[in-house]
């Protein structure tokens, strides 16, 4: 399984690298704004997290919502790096989340998962205030907003995960206008 998951992550970096050379400039100009802005919120929404003292917990437990996130990495976060002409880092198949390291999360503020983003335990959730809960749960609703909006550009673009929607999708191209405009949450 391991192999498998490493190898499909292979063809599908190296197809969305091709893809998004080859993508209109107009297309490729939405990206380029898409994952800024996603950046830029998911960046505030570490803001609330630090706000509440979230390392610290975090490090109590260890992480250990951290390893969960086998699928979470998405198009838009694979966009947000070849965007810039970056590789993102390599995944270990082998671990529970193949971008966690020995010192936490491979991949900056800005290029993590959706999931990974907005996941706020219970004892960071009550470590916020009223208004900083109600700015937590509009970041959220933005974000989602900004993901879901990669799924009406791109068939490779899904919530669900990069590699699911790869593996779905059969080597079709992933920067494909989508066939039907279905989310999947």
């Amino acid at each position: 399984m391991t192999r498998q998951r490493q190898q499909l992550w292979q063809c599908a970096v190296t197809a969305v690298t091709a893809e998004l050379r080859q993508l209109e400039p107009q297309r490729r100009a939405w990206v380029a704004d898409a994952v800024l802005r996603i950046g830029q919120l998911q960046q505030q929404m570490h803001e609330l997290f630090l706000a509440a003292d979230g390392p610290a917990l975090c490090g109590r437990c260890r992480g250990a919502c951290c390893a969960c996130g086998t699928h979470h990495f998405t198009l838009a976060n694979l966009l947000a790096y070849l965007i810039e002409g970056i590789d993102p880092p390599a995944p270990d198949f082998k671990k529970t989340c193949p971008f966690l390291g020995a010192s936490g999360c491979l991949l900056p503020v800005s290029r993590r998962p959706f999931n990974c983003v907005i996941f706020l335990c219970e004892e960071v959730w009550a470590n916020l205030t009223e208004s900083q809960q109600h700015m937590a749960r509009n970041l959220e609703d933005e974000l989602r907003r900004h993901y879901l909006a990669f799924d009406d550009h791109f068939a490779g673009a899904s919530l669900r995960g990069l590699l699911i929607r790869a593996e779905r999708l059969g080597g079709r191209s992933l920067l494909a206008q989508p066939a039907a405009t279905v989310r999947s949450v």
